[in-house]
């Protein structure tokens, strides 16, 4: 069982996010941010890459093995921090959007956290 963060909307209803790492984003770290939505973090992403990429490729022209080590190490490394904040962005993007933190609770699925957030509170 997984740890969910329930949010509530006025009008919108309920959302549930799950505590802890997402492989999701860390697998496809720009594609997730930007299919999110999350336009900051995919910003972020897009700078990142581009001078992880600018920066091998200039190592390799200038025969610089350890420059292009040092940005094939932050090219490692993005993938990870998408991955380890990724729910932060998205509780962010929720509360942007007037959602406010209703419960914390244990549950195999979002939908069953939504139902026993539902059911504790008495929410509708």
């Amino acid at each position: 069982m997984q740890v969910y963060r329930v949010y509530k909307h006025p009008t919108k209803g309920f959302a549930a996010l799950p505590s802890g790492f997402n492989w999701t984003a860390a697998a496809f770290s720009l594609l997730w941010a930007l299919g999110n939505n999350l336009w900051g973090p995919s910003t972020l992403l897009f700078i990142g890459w581009g001078s992880c990429i600018a920066g091998i490729v200039a190592g390799i022209q200038m025969n610089l093995q350890i420059l292009s080590l040092a940005f094939l190490a932050v090219a490692v490394l993005l993938p990870l921090w998408a991955g380890m904040n990724a729910m932060d962005w998205l509780e962010g993007n929720l509360k942007k959007k007037g959602f406010h933190l209703v419960n914390k609770v244990r549950a195999q699925s979002a939908n069953g956290a939504i139902r026993t957030t539902q059911q504790k509170k008495g929410n509708r």
